[in-house]
């Protein structure tokens, strides 16, 4: 990859996607979420914050990234930048970096709003980097599949419903839903935060977690490669 394609393409995404105001609502609504959630003071911040990321990380990776490239298809302009001694590759990552820009950007703003000690700010945004790099392969598996948007917003409701799980697994109180529960990344990353938000953090306390993002991450390279071979990025 050539660093000043990418550098083209970044600025170029980000003007495209100032223009599209429909995609931002899935980057304001966890932001809403932290304002509304902590200014109440019956819920824990740690509670409050891993229930933002968890929304951040469902929504902005697979809908964005799926909405983005499904844009580029409808207006043809993939092909186009190909055709521009572009690659796919070059295109592809442009659009994560897009996506993780903003990911990272609502999570370091919500860790602010929430308002944690700024000695856990690393340990935090660490996590969190690593799950929407695993969420950021399946909003890349949306933009492949997806003729549209609206395909695409289709195709990256199950996705979200997935990651979100976690959230609703309380309610259910089915011991089967927490199973199912446990082995996904968004799980993991709010039973990592619950570690260091009562600064128990170690590796024998975190291994399991992060061996379960760990497979995440892994599944989500093997999943996009297979797909991106079988369908490209200008199906």
């Amino acid at each position: 990859m050539r660093v000043y394609k990418l550098k083209a393409l970044f600025k170029l995404g980000i003007e495209d996607l100032v223009k599209n105001m429909n995609v931002f609502v899935y980057i304001i609504m966890p932001l809403a979420f932290a304002f509304l959630y902590s200014n109440m003071d019956t819920l824990p911040k740690d509670f409050v914050f891993s229930l933002c990321m968890v929304l951040n990380l469902s929504m902005v990776p697979v809908a964005l990234m799926g909405t983005i490239i499904a844009e580029e298809k409808e207006k043809n302009t993939l092909r186009t930048l190909m055709l521009h001694d572009i690659n796919a590759t070059e295109i592809l990552f442009s659009k994560a970096l897009i996506c993780l820009l903003f990911v990272m950007l609502n999570s370091i703003l919500m860790f602010f709003i929430v308002g944690f000690p700024m000695n856990q700010f690393f340990a935090y945004q660490i996590v969190g980097l690593l799950v929407s790099l695993t969420v950021i392969f399946f909003g890349a598996l949306v933009g492949l599949l997806a003729k549209n948007q609206m395909s695409a917003g289709l195709l990256s409701i199950p996705f979200m419903a997935i990651f979100m799980a976690p959230l609703f697994v309380n309610m259910v109180k089915s011991k089967l839903a927490s199973s199912i529960s446990s082995i996904l990344p968004t799980d993991a990353m709010m039973e990592i935060f619950d570690v260091i938000s009562k600064n128990n953090l170690s590796i024998s306390s975190i291994g399991m977690e992060v061996l379960v993002i760990g497979v995440w991450l892994i599944l989500g390279f093997i999943f996009f490669q297979i797909v991106y071979k079988k369908v490209g990025v200008d199906n």
